[in-house]
């Protein structure tokens, strides 16, 4: 796998013209709705076929989740909401 530097070093070795379709390339897909995030509900679908943990895994994950949710603070309105 590639770092940032690294594929920042070949990008710019690359002609000009190489940089301007890759450029042209990534834009294209980031207008076309590829990169849109996922809402929670998309996420809860893909989950069970994409994402597999160990049932140790799974608890360690679940117990940091819940004890992350106990120190969240309290969210009170504003007196202008």
């Amino acid at each position: 796998m590639s770092t940032v530097a690294e594929i920042e070093s070949a990008i710019e070795k690359l002609p000009a013209g190489e940089v301007h379709r890759l450029l042209d390339r990534l834009l294209a897909k980031s207008s076309n709705g590829v990169t849109k995030p996922k809402t929670g509900a998309e996420l809860a679908k893909l989950w069970p076929v994409r994402f597999h943990l160990p049932p140790s895994e799974a608890e360690a994950l679940a117990a940091d989740l819940t004890d992350a949710r106990a120190k969240q603070p309290v969210v009170r309105p504003s007196a202008w909401e």
